[in-house]
């Protein structure tokens, strides 16, 4: 189920702010696409504030260069919210250098949280040198026994590149490889209730079999969805809020900086 209103009270749910696709360079006053991405991750960060969740999670290409000086400044930025982030890489980042800053991520393996009657799993779709994201058997492997191994009633599964295309054919030349595999593994798993992930800049929410699918938008710029090449959209930057209820409901919407 995907809902786009919250639920009553801050009890009732798992309140998580997804933050994907900061590009953030080691030049604080670097464009991308035309846009500051300092400046328009800094804004981003006003909706975390406001939104008060238990948990930050950062979908990949935090970082446009992967250098140190783009993740100093933002792992820094984001420890002034005092809220726990989670991270996994995108095919931008280094995360050699990125583990660094943000410890709490898939640097070895799947990483998982626990939470409520919920476990977390981050995903790291990267491939060294590569744009489109892949998963090895090894590494399939090691999700199907995170998903095994667990007595939580309900798992979300974060990653960088979406398993399914979006309708854009700019970004959808570069999704996971092989998704028939992946979807392999966690059809099998009855507590699957979210897949979510970041690189497609724009807002994208379906369902497979009952699982919410859901694709983030950027802090730094988006697209008009559905368009052949990015195509800026002016509504600009945003973020993903999601409550995940204790009966494994996904609610779910778009918070915009401006």
């Amino acid at each position: 189920m995907i809902a786009n209103t919250p639920l009553a009270g801050k009890s009732a749910a798992l309140r998580i702010i997804q933050i994907s696709d900061c590009h953030v360079c080691a030049d604080s006053n670097a464009l991308y696409r035309g846009q500051n991405a300092d400046r328009n991750f800094q804004e981003g960060l006003r909706l975390v504030t406001h939104w008060d969740p238990v948990l930050i999670l950062l979908s990949g290409d935090v970082s446009e260069d992967g250098s140190r000086e783009s993740y100093e400044r933002t792992s820094g930025l984001l420890a002034q919210t005092g809220v726990p982030v989670l991270a996994l890489p995108g095919n931008h980042d280094e995360p050699n250098v990125m583990k660094q800053y943000f410890p709490l991520g898939p640097w070895d393996g799947p990483y998982v949280m626990e939470m409520g009657n919920w476990r977390l799993v981050l995903l790291d779709s990267t491939e060294a040198g590569g744009i489109s994201g892949h998963f090895s058997s090894f590494r399939l492997q090691q999700i199907q026994s995170c998903l095994q191994d667990t007595d939580r009633q309900h798992t979300l599964l974060a990653l960088h590149h979406q398993p399914l295309a979006v309708g854009a054919q700019w970004i959808d030349r570069y999704m996971l490889e092989t998704p028939e595999q992946f979807f392999e593994v966690t059809d099998r798993s009855s507590q699957v209730r979210c897949i979510c992930w970041g690189h497609v800049h724009q807002d994208f929410q379906t369902q497979r079999k009952g699982v919410s699918l859901l694709g983030a938008p950027s802090t730094v710029a988006n697209t008009i969805p559905g368009m052949q090449r990015f195509t800026l959209d002016p509504v600009g930057p945003a973020c993903r809020w999601l409550e995940l209820s204790r009966r494994g409901e996904v609610h779910t919407g778009v918070l915009h900086a401006g």
